[in-house]
């Protein structure tokens, strides 16, 4: 590769470096949705203790949504959640800018025992995209 190539390349990748950082911190304001989808009629009890110091207790089938506005960026992860039914502790970040960028303003999630899956519709077709826990 020549020497010009190699620079023009190198230009591109800093580009596109400072445009992710940039619209990783424009975040301002977030929804997150969480629904119980735990099996056997089990209530769940989540705790995003960034965001509020509450325990939110979830129904079985219900929703319970956080509306953010404090700013998200690569180095503040505020929906560090933990999340808690009977016999069972995890915990799951809901949001990291660098991954979840696509569900941007709004990330729709169903617990499982298994793990969250998270939402998603493209207009067309309804699909999820399942996590496993941290913990």
């Amino acid at each position: 590769m020549s020497l010009f190539a190699r620079r023009v390349s190198m230009v591109w990748v800093l580009m596109l470096f400072l445009l992710w950082t940039n619209n990783a911190a424009v975040v301002k304001e977030l929804r997150i949705v969480v629904r119980n989808a735990l099996a056997g009629n089990l209530d769940l009890t989540v705790s995003c203790n960034n965001i509020e110091a509450a325990h939110r207790l979830i129904k079985p089938d219900l929703v319970f949504e956080w509306i953010y506005t404090g700013g998200v960026s690569p180095a503040k992860l505020p929906f560090l959640c933990s999340f808690q039914w009977q016999g069972s502790l995890h915990s799951f970040n809901m949001f990291d800018p660098v991954w979840d960028f696509d569900c941007y303003p709004q990330c729709r999630w169903f617990v499982k025992q298994s793990g969250p899956c998270r939402w998603y519709y493209d207009g067309a077709a309804t699909s999820f995209l399942c996590s496993k826990w941290n913990n």
